[in-house]
C-alpha cells in the first residue's frame, strides 16, 4: 500500500492506523501561537463505525488504502446474509448482515441502490444511500383539531417498520425516510 504525508490525505479517504482501516471523516489544520502546525483528524472506523480523533503532524507518513466503491441492488435478505446484484453483470453476491447497521434494516427496501465497499477483493462495508423511499401501508387517522400544532402519528411502512411522521400523511402515501436516524423526510 502507499505511503504518503497526512498532509496530502484528503476527506474521505482510507488510512491504515494501528493496524486497522480508518477513513477520514473530517480535518482541520490547528496552530497554536508559535508552536507547530497540527493536523486535528477524525477517524471513523470501517468495520466498527466509531470516530475518534486523532492529531497528526503534517510530515508524519500514513499508508493510504484503496477503496473499490461499487453500486449494487438489494434484492433479499436470506437468513444472516443479504442479497445483492451488480446492475450491470447481473452477478450476485451475499453479504453478511452485519455489513449494515441494524437499526438501518428496518428500512431495506428491495431494488434500492446500495455501494459495496471493497479493498481488493475483500468486502469491509455496504453504504445506504442518504435517503430511501417507501409507501405507507398503515397509518392511523389524524384527529379532527389537530391542525393548530405540529402532531406526529406512528405510521407503518412497507417494510413492517414504524416511523413517526406528520399528522397529514395517510396510507398508501410514498415518503422519504432519512436513513441515519429513520426521521420523516417528505412526501415523494
Amino acid at each position: 500500500m502507499p505511503s504518503m504525508k497526512m498532509r496530502d490525505v484528503k476527506v474521505g479517504e482510507a488510512i491504515m492506523h494501528n493496524n486497522e482501516v480508518w477513513v477520514i471523516f473530517d480535518r482541520h489544520e490547528q496552530t497554536r501561537g508559535n508552536l507547530r502546525t497540527y493536523w486535528q483528524i477524525k477517524l471513523k472506523h470501517l468495520e466498527r463505525g466509531n470516530v475518534v480523533e486523532q492529531r497528526f503532524s503534517p510530515d508524519d507518513n500514513v499508508e493510504k488504502v484503496i477503496l473499490f466503491r461499487e453500486e449494487y441492488e438489494y434484492l433479499y435478505r436470506d437468513g444472516d446474509s443479504f442479497v445483492l446484484m451488480h446492475p450491470q453483470s447481473y452477478e450476485q453476491l451475499n453479504v453478511p448482515v452485519s455489513y449494515v447497521p441494524e437499526e438501518q434494516h428496518k428500512l431495506m427496501v428491495p431494488n434500492m441502490r446500495l455501494s459495496v465497499l471493497k479493498i481488493e477483493d475483500k468486502i469491509v462495508q455496504v453504504e445506504m444511500p442518504q435517503t430511501v423511499e417507501v409507501e405507507v401501508t398503515d397509518a392511523p387517522e389524524a384527529a379532527r383539531g389537530d391542525t393548530a400544532t405540529s402532531v406526529t402519528k406512528l405510521a407503518t411502512i412497507e417494510t413492517g417498520a414504524q416511523v413517526r411522521v406528520p399528522g397529514h400523511i395517510r396510507k398508501g402515501d410514498r415518503i422519504k425516510i432519512r436513513v441515519e436516524d429513520g426521521e420523516f423526510r417528505g412526501r415523494v
